[in-house]
């Protein structure tokens, strides 16, 4: 058996994906590349062919590989072709983000957060307005306990985007908080970014309430140009870490 293809503990629809996916790259396929069949990939992975096929199904889907007809499944462009949701759902599993694809997700996301304060000051009602100041309450309580404020960060933002009422932007920007998840978890043990982050958020709420759209979209910008210089100097160090 290929040493890349070690049978998996799991056998999960989570598990299966992440194996192809590790198997893949382990074998270093190249765009266009063909995959193995179904059941090479269950007898190299110690996985179902059931298993297998719905995880190439949902490969397929995320546009990660593609299926053609009478020949197999190819390994598409992944960095080119493949949808956001793939980078999501790799983070979920545990993979940790390039710096490119940390500095391009924030630069894209810096701009979606200001539409959607934008959108937030024109449209929010008073019921954004409570369901904010709640969240505030709360994150100001889980610092006073020395607590981490990662969760309570991604409810704020996103009810600010709840606060658009447009459902496309929710969607988009939720997926963006799914894939930053775990990194935030890292960025808000950060006691001076956390409280950082919580002034602003309290200062976001209060523009939205007098729909002062100028100043909510430059601090919203201020907010994540700060987040996205904390990850810079982290990432290069890191960088700097492996390569010493």
């Amino acid at each position: 058996m290929d040493k890349a293809a070690a049978p998996l503990r799991d056998t999960g629809p989570s598990a299966v994906i992440a194996g192809i996916i590790h198997y893949l790259r382990e074998r270093r396929l190249q765009p266009g590349d063909r995959l193995p069949s179904e059941r090479d990939l269950a007898e190299r992975l110690g996985a179902g062919r059931n298993a297998v096929r719905e995880a190439l199904a949902t490969l397929v889907t995320l546009r990660m590989v593609e299926s053609r007809p009478n020949s197999g499944i190819y390994l598409r462009h992944v960095e080119r072709e493949s949808s956001f949701e793939a980078m999501v759902m790799l983070a979920d599993m545990g993979a940790t983000p390039t710096p490119t694809e940390v500095a391009e997700t924030m630069e894209v996301r810096a701009h979606l957060e200001t539409l959607s304060v934008r959108l937030a000051c024109s449209r929010r009602s008073d019921g954004d307005l409570a369901k904010l100041e709640e969240i505030l309450d709360r994150t100001d309580a889980e610092l006073a306990a020395n607590g981490n404020i990662a969760s309570l960060d991604t409810a704020f933002h996103i009810a600010l985007v709840d606060a658009t009422h447009n459902s496309v932007l929710v969607r988009v920007l939720h997926a963006f908080y799914r894939f930053t998840a775990r990194r935030r978890e890292t960025l808000f043990g950060d006691r001076r970014q956390a409280k950082a982050s919580a002034r602003e958020h309290r200062k976001l709420v209060a523009f939205l309430r007098s729909r002062d759209a100028e100043k909510a979209e430059a601090l919203i910008l201020r907010h994540m140009n700060r987040a996205r210089s904390y990850w810079s100097e982290l990432l290069a160090d890191s960088e700097k870490g492996r390569s010493e």
